[in-house]
């Protein structure tokens, strides 16, 4: 059975991770903190001491971090496939629409036509110029 998942800034986690990292995070920055006050209170300077017991609070709750890092791997759900069901001539056709006639993609410097075949668009790209113009051909 799956554990229910919570959404926290755009983040989804465990809530038992959750708790489990702070308590983690809790457990290693606040004793850091209370030792190294102890410990720079006695050397005489009491506001310098106090600001290196904070640096090393904050150094406990990095490695409170890692530690959780460490113990919890991320629960993120990748998914490659594309969220629009539509066909690239459709969305082409909409971006022609909007911006006007893209041009012929055979036209373009080889290093940008190796992107765009990368993307697997080029042949898209060229099916769709060449449509428009036979559609410019038989309308005049």
């Amino acid at each position: 059975m799956m554990p229910q998942l919570l959404e926290v800034w755009n983040d989804t986690v465990d809530p038992r991770h959750l708790i489990g990292g702070i308590a983690i995070a809790v457990g290693t920055a606040v004793p850091a903190y209370l030792i190294a006050d102890h410990l720079f209170a006695a050397g005489g300077d009491e506001a310098l001491g106090h600001s290196y017991a904070l640096l090393v609070g904050i150094v406990g709750c990095i490695v409170g971090a890692v530690i959780s890092g460490l113990l919890f791997k991320p629960k993120r759900v990748i998914t490659t496939s594309a969220a629009d069901t539509r066909n690239q001539q459709e969305i082409i056709d909409e971006v022609v629409e909007e911006y006007g006639d893209l041009g012929d993609p055979r036209d373009l410097g080889p290093g940008v036509q190796a992107e765009v075949r990368a993307l697997g668009l080029f042949d898209a790209l060229v099916d769709n110029h060449e449509a428009r113009i036979r559609e410019k051909g038989g309308h005049q």
